[in-house]
């Protein structure tokens, strides 16, 4: 029959007590001083943010007098299966109230962090340790285990990445504001000077019943892509009937639609060439970006070797894709001003773009490195070029998955940082990387 000595049950029990005064008064504390961010999680987020907190300090904790134990324990490292456990004991006695306690606080909070695998790893665990608390045996063996706990922060930090975004705290946006001394910076809020376009007087009607500028000249010059010339003349207009949408598509200059808006051979339902206009300013030029209609995605998709028949894909998907990738891209352009914030006294009239670029199969070194700490690869990547004010700067966009899709066509966690091009976006990322451990 086992013994447990009474040190060994203390140890345990003050084990248990200090990780749920941990998980349920110290991590709030420390998280709410170290970004007032948290206290916006909904309730079911802290509760998983504390439980990741407390599986993280238990980690290095165990892990760190494990590394001890294996360096200077003579006894256990002498005979493997007998030797002395005494000082394993406590280290596992220590992990012994940290299983207890955390599978308390699964059964507790089950709607919030319930999950019948951990249940299964904990009873496990509990299991194996007890042959070295009351038997006496396998100390070094059981001691060595301890060491895969190392890995416990690197898969907290993966599952908090999705938390760190909704607490504005992830990689790709500075968390502070931006600070000067003689400068207060809240782009929200602060009037533009009176030289920046949004001051000038915008046109009326729809943009349909205006005349385009013959832009063709400055799209070659900047790059812009041959759909924005007149992608204006197919922004919706609630007051346009369809026989003038049909006379207004098409082109003066052949009598023809537009080839990116015509339907594909074989087509199995009919699109729309209906196009919303973006938040972003397009660089050298008082308009905006607009997005791709549902048609014109689909001859794309198809230009790049898809087929319908292999998805079997309906309006209504296209309708939601069309949405995804307009959300992903005022998310992006969203996260580029919160850098670009830094920069406001240089550039008042704010940022606007250039050109951009897909490169899904081309990771970006930060991807790849943390690809190689076990994390998953970016689904997809874009490099966006800006006009800052007269002055090109390139972001890395890493696009990963984020789980579901939302009420609102999000699903995608954005990692955006401007690109080691420059000495000016190398100190950007040090300011924010420092603000984000100190603030």
């Amino acid at each position: 029959m086992a013994t447990f000595n009474t040190l060994i049950i203390g140890i345990a029990v003050a084990s248990f007590t200090i990780f749920q005064l941990l998980f349920h008064v110290l991590s709030s504390w420390a998280s709410t001083r170290i970004t007032p961010a948290f206290n916006n999680l909904d309730q079911k987020r802290k509760i998983e943010w504390n439980s990741r907190t407390v599986s993280t300090f238990h980690a290095l904790v165990v892990g760190t007098f494990c590394v001890y134990i294996l360096l200077y324990d003579e006894a256990v490292n002498a005979d493997h299966v007998w030797g002395d456990p005494s000082i394993v004991k406590l280290n596992i006695a220590i992990t012994t109230g940290y299983l207890i306690s955390d599978l308390f606080l699964i059964t507790y909070y089950w709607k919030a962090i319930g999950d019948q695998f951990f249940v299964i790893h904990h009873l496990a665990a509990l299991y194996a340790y007890y042959f070295v608390l009351g038997e006496g045996m396998l100390a070094y063996f059981g001691n060595f285990r301890l060491l895969a706990e190392f890995s416990t922060p690197f898969v907290n930090q993966r599952s908090d990445l999705k938390i760190e975004v909704v607490m504005g705290l992830s990689a790709s946006s500075p968390s502070v504001a931006v600070q000067s001394a003689n400068v207060s910076v809240h782009p929200q809020t602060a009037s533009p000077p009176s030289e920046c376009p949004m001051h000038q007087e915008k046109m009326e009607g729809c943009p349909v019943h205006m005349k385009s500028p013959d832009q063709g000249a400055e799209n070659q010059n900047n790059n812009v892509p041959a759909h924005q010339e007149r992608a204006y003349e197919y922004l919706e207009c609630p007051v346009k009937s369809s026989t003038s949408q049909i006379k207004d598509d098409i082109d003066p200059r052949n009598m023809m639609p537009p080839p990116n808006q015509m339907p594909s051979l074989n087509q199995p339902f009919p699109l729309s060439t209906i196009r919303e206009e973006s938040s972003i300013p397009r660089a050298h030029s008082e308009q905006k970006w607009v997005y791709p209609s549902e048609q014109m995605f689909w001859n794309a998709m198809l230009r790049k070797g898809w087929r319908w028949k292999d998805d079997d894909i309906n309006p209504k998907d296209m309708n939601n894709i069309i949405k995804i990738h307009n959300q992903n891209n005022e998310q992006a352009w969203k996260e580029i001003l919160k850098w670009e914030a830094l920069h406001v006294t240089e550039c008042p009239c704010g940022p606007s773009l250039i050109r951009f670029g897909g490169k899904a199969k081309e990771y970006s070194p930060r991807a790849r490195i943390r690809s190689w700490m076990g994390y998953e690869l970016p689904f997809d990547r874009h490099d966006w070029i800006i006009n800052r004010c007269g002055k090109e700067v390139r972001y890395v966009i890493d696009y990963y998955d984020g789980g579901e899709v939302d009420k609102n066509y999000q699903f995608t966690i954005l990692d955006v940082r401007p690109a080691f091009d420059s000495l000016s976006a190398v100190w950007d990322r040090m300011k924010v990387a420092w603000w984000r451990w100190t603030s």
